[in-house]
This record gives structure tokens, sequence and C-alpha cells, in this order.
């Protein structure tokens, strides 16, 4: 029988979680995730339908009959959209989600030391590992490609990239001789992929200048200069320390956030979408780089001190857009940049798309759960380095974690029911792919830094 999303939207997930204690919520989580993340196979799943009160499951061409989804998109003899319209999204961020996943279990075994906890960061390690070798054994070491089908196909993104090189890295402190081998390996291979390809990372079947533009696009560049800094620390080689110092050089967002750029720019008014969620990676980032590579931010430490201060302060006031009194996030927003604040651009038409599919063809008032938790995380560094923010981003972490309850764990969340139209329904139906993971991070790195009992 065809699914009935627009009732199974109105279903309440996880019935009692928001009345739970902070431990007792990460432990509905954790239970959540281990049982039904893992493919069969051992790959890592992502965007999963929300199908009863306590289940989730993957979706099916039967669960998709009438929906829109995206089509169109990847260019790979279409491989990639046969999968899609099979499983919908369900592989869609299997490389991102692993990542966070790797990243809240090694977060938690530094509070608990648990067998448990050090066992699902290995299984999370091998789901990487799949991709990786995958890709390594077909000549092109060092490429993570979404695994539509359960086959890694010619299409990523530098957010794949982000949370996996993080979650390799922080495991590396943790994990046991071999794969401390096996994590250096990949995070050379990462690297010297990146470099070969000259960052064209988004379709290895594209020529590497097809996209010149990413290289110094904000999160991209900052994730780039990452992977090579990573490399250099754990080799102490100096090519990926020039390397890393190169790419920053061709990028702003030491100085500037995108509201800087619109500005620069002559523009008064944007009406975006994803575009603030970009400000969270480079703020899990930034921290990272001052740490690994001082001299991106100056030459002595009162120097590295202010500039890493002064890109926080940008980029946290950045994501502060399109958040609102309830604490959602609205996907789609209309900034004033003159005055740096923004309203909700209500339900319109989009004139010009920028993708194909029904949710892309208008503006509306959906939440979305992604960016608000990606935030929550980029609230660490803020709160350890930005001492006029550090009680308002605390008190504001505390908040979401107390509020964080079924209904924000959703992927999309139309509040008033009238946001999401017919076909894409199925959207406010799903667990986010982000969510859960960045609440687990978050809860065990709070546990560490005894921001909670």
């Amino acid at each position: 029988m065809r699914i009935d999303y627009k009732q199974l939207s109105k279903m309440e997930f996880l019935p009692g979680l928001e009345a739970l204690d902070l431990g007792s919520k990460a432990n509905v989580i954790q239970s959540l995730l281990e049982e039904n993340f893992f493919h069969d196979s051992g790959l890592f799943y992502s965007l999963l339908l929300i199908s009863g009160p306590r289940e989730i499951r993957s979706t099916s061409r039967a669960d998709l009959e009438g929906a829109s989804v995206i089509e169109g998109v990847y260019k790979d003899g279409g491989a990639s959209d046969e999968a899609a319209r099979e499983e919908g999204m369900t592989f869609e961020n299997s490389i991102y989600s692993a990542g966070l996943y790797l990243q809240s279990q090694v977060a938690r075994y530094a509070v608990t030391k648990e067998p448990a906890a050090m066992k699902e960061a290995l299984r999370a390690l091998n789901a990487l590992r799949m991709i990786y070798d995958y890709a390594r054994e077909r000549g092109h070491e060092g490429w993570l490609g979404k695994p539509y089908g359960q086959i890694p196909k010619d299409h990523s993104s530098p957010d794949q990239y982000h949370a996996a090189i993080i979650g390799l890295y922080q495991f590396h402190e943790i994990a046991r001789p071999a794969e401390r081998l096996q994590i250096v390996a990949m995070l050379r291979g990462i690297a010297d992929f990146m470099t070969k390809r000259n960052y064209q990372i988004w379709d290895v079947s594209k020529p590497t200048d097809a996209l010149p533009w990413n290289i110094g696009f904000a999160y991209c560049n900052t994730t780039y200069v990452l992977a090579q800094a990573m490399v250099f620390r754990l080799t102490g080689e100096m090519r990926y320390r020039d390397e890393a110092l190169r790419l920053a050089d061709l990028a702003r967002w030491r100085e500037w956030s995108h509201l800087d750029e619109w500005a620069a720019d002559g523009l008064t008014r944007v009406l975006e979408f994803e575009r603030v969620a970009i400000g969270s990676f480079v703020l899990h980032a930034v921290e990272m780089l001052a740490e690994i590579l001082p001299e991106l931010f100056g030459a002595t430490h009162s120097a590295v001190r202010e500039g890493l201060a002064r890109a926080l302060e940008k980029w946290w006031a950045f994501t502060e857009l399109g958040i609102d009194n309830n604490g959602y996030q609205h996907y789609w927003i209309d900034i004033d940049v003159t005055n740096r604040t923004w309203k909700p651009t209500g339900i319109r038409e989009c004139p010009r798309p920028s993708m194909p599919g029904t949710f892309w063809n208008y503006y509306s008032d959906v939440r979305w759960s992604d960016q608000l938790y990606r935030r929550v995380t980029a609230a660490f560094p803020v709160i350890a380095h930005l001492p006029n923010k550090r009680e308002s981003a605390l008190a504001w972490m505390r908040d979401m974690m107390e509020r964080t309850n079924g209904e924000r764990m959703r992927w999309v969340i139309d509040l008033d029911g009238h946001q999401l139209k017919p076909d894409v329904k199925w959207m406010g139906c799903m667990l986010s792919s982000e969510a859960p993971f960045h609440y687990l991070i978050t809860y065990w790195r709070g546990r560490a830094l005894g921001y909670w009992a």
C-alpha cells in the first residue's frame, strides 16, 4: 500500500524523548543508530524513513511512488539517478554520516573507555574504508564517491570529505597501531587525490579545471586546507604544509564571511537556502587549523589568537541567520545584507531553481535540522576562544540539547503542514542524516569538558 506521507509526518517520533535528561537522550539515540544505520554489507546509511514511533528503515521504489526525487543531477551515465529512483536518498550522505558517527564514538570512548564505543568506531571506520578501497582498486585512491545503490558512484561533495577526514583524524589518536597505519594511508591518499584532481572532487568523470571556483569557496577551501594540514601533522612531510598554506591564501575565510563578500559585491538583498550551513563547516575547521598550522592566523601567539577569534566571530554571526525564536532553522531565508538581518521568505515561486525537482521550484517556510545541529557542534570553538560569546553560546548549546526531540531530528520540518507540496511530503518523514550524530558528538564532548554531568 502506498505510504500516506501527510499522516506519517504528523506521527510523533521517539515519544517522550524531550522530557529525558541529556544522558538518557544520548542512550536512546545511540541505540537507534547502532541498531539501524549499518547495511548488511557494512556500508553506513544516511537518510532513513521514519516508519513508526520508534522505527526507521531504508526506502524502496514502492515507497517513492508519486514522489519527486532529485533527478538529472548526477552525470555518470545515469547510474546514480537510477539508484536514487530505487532507494531515494538512502545512501546520499553515507560518507558524511559515517564520519560524524565515527566522531561521536571517539568522543564517547574518550569519556567512558567502553569497549562498545571502540567497537562502533571500528564499524564506522570500516564503512569509510570500504568506499576508499573501492576507489583504490579502480585506480582512484583517495576518491570518496557517494554509494548510491551500495556502490560508490562518480559524484561526491566536500562535505562528505569534511566529516570523514575529521573522524579519521580524531580516531587516529585512540586507535590501535594497525588502524593508525590505515588512517594515515587513507588521509594521505585523500590529500594526494585532491591535489592531483586540482580539488575537483565533485565529479570524478569531469576534467580537473571543470569547477575552478570551488578552491576559493569558504567551506571547500577549509576542507581542502584541513586535509593537507592533517597529513602534515601525522607525517611531518613539508609538502603537505606548503600546500595547505598555498590553498589558504586563495580564499578569504579568515577575514570575511559570505555576508562580507555579498556586501563587497554590492548586494543588498539575498534569497538563500543552504549557504548559511556552510558557515558551520568553517567553524568546525578553523580551531583544528589554528592548532595544526597556527601560522595560518599569525606569526605570534597573540596574532594567532586574534586571527582565530576574528574568523570565529565572523562565521558564528553568519550561522545565526535563519534561526528563529523557537530554535528552528529556516531553510529558505530573505537576507538584508546591509543590516545583516533576515526574515522568512514565505511560499513563493523560485524563478531560477538551483536544482531540479519540486522542492527547489519554490521558496517556503520549512525548517530543517541539519544546519541547526551542525551549529551545535560548531559552538565548541566559540565557547573555547571567544570570551565575550562563551556564556551565550554555551547557553544556546544547552538549550538546543534540551529541546531535542523526535520532531527536531526530522530532516525537514513542516510545522503547519502547508510548506511541503504533496510530492515532496516524504522529505518531512526522513530522519536527518546529521542531527542525531551531532547530538551525540555534543553530548560526549560536553561531558568531557564538564558542561553537564
